[in-house]
């Protein structure tokens, strides 16, 4: 992920020129690893943001249909690390590409709210993903994304731009480990208490 790398680099220098952007906790992100990194979801930015933000490259499941958008805005969402699911068939086809994902290692993206509309309502599909992998999963809240990609969003560095990443959940922390419907309302319910604010 050559081109990734770049990106993230260019991102890593140029945001802090543009915009008024603190991130604070990154070093709870695993180094090595699978990591599910889940965060709130407020704006088409957000998986820019969040991939600055992060140390190591970030796979995302995108719907099929933002690959129909051309050829360069497809070459770009690809390169960024975006991965197309199909969100006409069962849920379970995105969650076994998250699966294998993780399984390489890597780090995984999620929105759990679903779209930039449907705030505070969490899908449970991450928890079984936690589940089923194993993999740590780390909560970020997200803030002043909202309407950056908004042409005069970027000017005077007047936007405010916050990414808080909080320490890794693990079932063990969580406890239920054996009991799979407790540990995912646990699971949920620590999730909501750090990326759901009012």
């Amino acid at each position: 992920m050559i081109l990734y790398r770049i990106f993230h680099a260019v991102g890593r220098l140029f945001f802090p020129l543009l915009l008024d952007i603190r991130i604070t906790g990154s070093e709870n992100i695993p180094r090595s690893g699978p990591v599910l990194l889940v965060s709130n979801h407020t704006s088409y930015t957000d998986p820019v943001v969040l991939g600055v933000a992060c140390p190591r490259p970030v796979h995302y499941l995108g719907k099929r249909e933002l690959f129909e958008h051309g050829r360069i805005f497809t070459w770009l969402i690809r390169t960024l690390g975006c991965v197309p699911i199909r969100r006409d068939r069962h849920a379970s086809s995105a969650i076994r590409r998250a699966e294998e994902l993780l399984g390489a290692g890597e780090v995984v993206g999620l929105f759990p709210e679903g779209g930039i509309e449907t705030r505070g309502d969490l899908k449970a599909g991450v928890a079984l993903i936690a589940m089923r992998s194993g993999a740590p999963v780390v909560p970020v809240y997200l803030s002043g994304t909202r309407g950056m990609y908004e042409p005069d969003a970027w000017l005077l560095r007047s936007r405010r731009v916050r990414v808080e990443v909080g320490k890794p959940l693990h079932a063990r922390d969580i406890g239920a480990r054996s009991n799979r419907a407790e540990f995912a309302v646990r699971l949920m319910e620590t999730l909501r208490a750090h990326i759901v604010r009012k």
